[in-house]
Formats: C-alpha cells, structure tokens, sequence
C-alpha cells in the first residue's frame, strides 16, 4: 500500500520512549527549522511528509497468515527452506558505531564470542556496541547527547509517550533527515525496511521529515495471560463474560492460606477493568477535542471496582509495589491472572515452567460489563523505539548504515534472521527433531547483543515446539484486534508529556492507590484529576489539539 492512502493525520510526528528525562544540558539551546506546533514540532509540515512505501515480504509463507489490521503472521514450525533477504555484504570493512540497551549480562566481546565474529562478517563491518542496561538508560541517553562523540546508530529509550525534551530541536541539530532516503518508494533500496508496517513509521516524523528506523511491535501490545491450569482447578471458566462473573471468578481464584491471588500488580485489574468499563485507550478524539481517560466516568467507575477488589482480598499483599517480581508469582502459581505483559512474553513463560508438568497458559478475552460483547481493546504504539543515525560528512556512510539496519531486520524465517537469533549451528544452536534451532550455553550467552534494537523485523507468532501455540496466539489476535481503538495522539508530540508528564502521573497516580487502599477518601479523585490537569494535562490537551486542528485544516 502506498503513501497515499493514508490520512494526513497518519503522517504526523511522533517519537518512541518513556518516562521523560531530565538534564538534557544543552539541548534547550538548540535550534533549528523545527518551529510551530507542540514543543516546535509543526504538524503543517509533518502532515506533508510521505512515509516509506510499504512492501511486504512474500519469501516465505506462514502458516496463518496476517492481516491488514494487525494480526501477526504465524508459524507452526521454524521454516525448513531460509531464502537470503540481502544479496549482497551491507557494509564496506571500517568500524559502525552503536549504543541500545540490554536486558541480559553483557555478553563476551567480539575478540571472545564467534557469534560476534560472524555477524562482523556477514555485515562487512566492525560492529562497536555500547550496550547499556535498562535500568539505567534513560540516565545514559542524555549524558551521550551531551558529549560530543555520538555513536552512529542510537536507540531512543523505549516506549510511549516520547521521553526527550525538545525533541525536534535535539534530531534537527545532531541526527541525519532520512526522507531522502526512506519516503515513498525510495525505501524500495532497503526492502527489509519497506517490510516494516507504515503505521510504525509514523513515530519517526518530525520537522518535517523523516528521522530515525522503527522498532515495530504488534496492535495487541498486551496479552492478559491467565494460568489456566489454576483456573480449572478452580473449577471457573477462562472467560468471565460479566463484571459480576470476573468478580466471583477472582474470588474462586483466592486462596491466601495457600498463599495464592487472582491478581499480582495493580495495574493488571486495573487495564481489565478499564476495557470491561469502556474506558478510551488514554485520549478521545470527538471534533478535534481531546478527552483524557482520567476525566471521564468510566475511569472513575474502574477506580470504584478496584477499591471493592481490593477490600475483597483478590489481590496480593504487594500489589501496589513496582518492584514486586509479578512474573515469578505468576510462574510460581502466586498469581492466576497477569493482564499486563507484554505479548512476546508467551515464550518466556514456557521456558520458565517447563518443568511443571501441570502448568498451562492461556489467554483471557475480556468483554464488556454487561457481557453482552467484547470490550474494545486498546491498540498498542506500533512501536518500540526508534533508531537515530548521527549526521555524517559523507553521505555513502548514511547509505552504508542504512544497508546494515536493512540487514538487520531481514524478516523471520530467512537466512539472516536465523543468524541473528540463533548464530552458528553447532556452536550457538542446534536443531531439535522437529527443525527449530535451539540454543546451545553458547549461543545463550553470546547472541544477547542488542542489535534488535538498533533495527528489527516486524513480530512473527512462533514459540519452539510448541505448533499449537501459534493457532492460540493467532486465534486470539484475531479475536481482539478487530474491536481495537487507537490513541489519537499517537504519532504527536507533546513537549509537557516529554518533560513533565512522569512526574505528575506518578503524583495522580500514587493518589488513587491511597483511595483504593482506603486511605483517602473517594471525593478526592476529583481533586486529584484538578490538579493533574492544571500541571500537566490541560497543557498536553493544547499541544495535541493544536496538531489536531492543523491536520484538519486546509492548506493555504
């Protein structure tokens, strides 16, 4: 599908990342051609940019295929025939620069890892990574725009909304505008990259061009995994289809004696009660007005159902602790229902149980209060992070760089994505009976590089072993996707969301825990949204509906 089917709005700025960072140095000084709109981001001239053409890759076939709204593609098995996506080495022999964070123990350097070794090779450069953990990047990011010595590719911390001040200004300054490069059908020189879904590169447009590579991730965002194995020992069914059943369903589900819960983390009753209650996925749009989820009845009635949740002891001790450790209540049977993970968690949890013969997992719909239909289900970024390139003297190392990132996001199943997952058979991995690649004690300490994070392929359904999972995964998509709402201001940027946002968020939100917990008294809800409103909220409310009201204007 081209460019031009999409709306005006579709091609707005936007930008992947946290909480907001603080001590951005020198960066309020920075200037450039980025002016008008929210934070200087002008949407008249972001609303004129053409996003990449996208072309999807057709090399293999899945065994349940995609669809146009989000559904992830699937296969049963690791594919047997691994077709080369790039025909040629990307890179011309010197060293690429690289920061991204990490999730894992740094692994061994490229003169101790063969893996390393042979991603050099087939890349055809010198792949120097700065590989950060995730607890601490988002106080590295700034202090490496601070220096003066950037790496070539930057990852910008994860998530949503955009985490940097002054975005537009910071990319105009010091990072390369790729719309030469990328728009429309000049992507075609980068096919890997045309296989990224358009409505991921959205959150790369700012002053009116292109800035960055996408890290895609899927619609559903999240699944609300359930331990299904503990709910038919309760004897409940998988799918509560009315607020009262969920609330009986949790109660069946509740054992403290045996130290058990129907819910981990607050937030995890918290997002299904919000679908169950019809709340809008953070903003509604109606006429160009926008109306944020804490201002409406609907999240003050969620507010109402978690207070008797909690007063009826279906969830854990801890729940209102960010660092309680949810996924191990959740293996460890503490916990029946995790409803806010992120969907490639499906194979980790498997990994971490498959020592439990009686452990099942499985996928929970959520309908509406009434039961009368499915909830809307409210529809993920698209995105993860986004890439950065540094701007460059000579314009070949941009096209060099380029060609590596499109190396890097060679779609699932083909010969370079099974390198860059899995390494070298016999040395990092080593085929089961039914053809998947598994890892060896090598391969799990030396494949760990962050490189999906500098540049990914889009998600594909596969869990190792395991064909059913990928009919379950893909059945469910498919059940939710369809009754979907996006946030609409996703793909705009708001300087107040980047720079205060986390701050008065947690603030509101600290305040409704102490209402739930019953040590503030309801009638204090509206106070608390007053005042979220008046640090930040109103002004955010301004800044989208400003882009907002540019999209729908004509232009003179």
């Amino acid at each position: 599908m081209t460019t031009s089917a999409f709306s005006r709005r579709k091609l707005l700025a936007g930008a992947g990342g946290a909480a907001a960072l603080i001590g951005t140095g020198g960066l309020s000084a920075c200037s450039g051609s980025g002016s008008g709109g929210a934070g200087g981001n002008a949407a008249s001239v972001n609303a004129a940019v053409g996003l990449p053409t996208y072309i999807p890759y057709t090399g293999l076939k899945p065994d349940l295929p995609g669809t146009e709204q989000g559904v992830d593609p699937a296969f049963r098995n690791f594919p047997k025939d691994n077709p080369k996506s790039v025909a040629e080495v990307p890179g011309k022999g010197g060293t690429l620069t690289g920061m991204a964070n990490i999730y894992f123990a740094v692994p061994p350097g490229p003169d101790r890892n063969s893996y390393w070794q042979g991603l050099n090779e087939r890349l055809g450069v010198k792949l120097d990574l700065q590989m950060v953990s995730n607890a601490d990047y988002l106080q590295k990011f700034p202090t490496t725009i601070a220096g003066n010595d950037l790496p070539d590719m930057l990852q910008v911390p994860n998530g949503a909304p955009p985490p940097v001040p002054n975005m537009p200004q910071l990319l105009d300054k010091r990072f390369t505008n790729l719309t030469e490069h990328l728009s429309g059908d000049a992507i075609k020189d980068y096919p890997n990259l045309a296989n990224i879904p358009t409505r991921t590169w959205k959150a790369t447009v700012y002053n009116g061009g292109i800035y960055g590579i996408p890290i895609a991730r899927g619609a559903i965002g999240n699944y609300h995994f359930i331990r299904k194995d503990l709910f038919d020992a309760a004897g409940v069914s998988t799918e509560p289809k009315t607020y009262e059943e969920l609330v009986e369903t949790t109660k069946a589900l509740t054992d403290p004696k045996k130290r058990r819960w129907a819910f981990g983390l607050f937030n995890q009753p918290r997002q299904l009660l919000g679908r169950m209650n019809d709340e809008p996925n953070i903003w509604r749009e109606e006429g160009g007005k926008l109306t944020h989820v804490y201002e409406t009845e609907n999240y003050a009635k969620t507010v109402d159902d978690l207070t008797t949740m909690w007063k009826s002891g279906v969830m854990h001790p801890d729940s209102f602790n960010p660092a309680q450790p949810f996924k191990q209540l959740f293996n460890a049977g503490s916990v029946a229902i995790n409803a806010a993970d992120g969907y490639p968690g499906w194979i980790q949890y498997i990994l971490d149980n498959a020592s439990n013969p009686d452990f099942e997992l499985g996928l929970m719909p959520v309908y509406k209060r009434d039961g009368s239909e499915l909830a809307h289900w409210a529809n993920g970024s698209g995105f993860f992070s986004i890439t950065l390139l540094k701007k460059q003297d000579d314009p070949e190392k941009i096209k060099e760089i380029l060609r590596v990132l499109n190396w890097l996001a060679a779609p699932f199943g083909t010969e370079e994505y099974k390198y860059r997952l899995y390494g070298e058979e016999g040395v990092d991995h080593t085929m089961d009976s039914g053809g998947n690649p598994v890892l060896t004690k090598t391969g799990t300490a030396n494949t760990v590089l962050p490189i999906r994070y500098l540049a990914d392929s889009p998600y594909t359904i596969y869990v190792p072993g395991r064909p059913q999972d990928a009919d379950t995964q893909h059945a469910y998509q498919s059940l939710e996707i369809p009754t979907g709402i996006d946030n609409p201001t996703i793909g705009l940027y708001s300087n107040t969301a980047s720079s205060k946002n986390a701050t008065a968020d947690k603030a509101f939100t600290d305040g409704v825990n102490d209402i739930v917990q019953g040590r503030r008294q309801p009638t204090e809800l509206k106070n608390l949204i007053s005042t979220w409103k008046s640090s930040v909220g109103d002004a955010m409310r301004t800044e989208y509906q400003e882009q907002l009201q540019t999209v729908g204007a004509t232009p003179g």
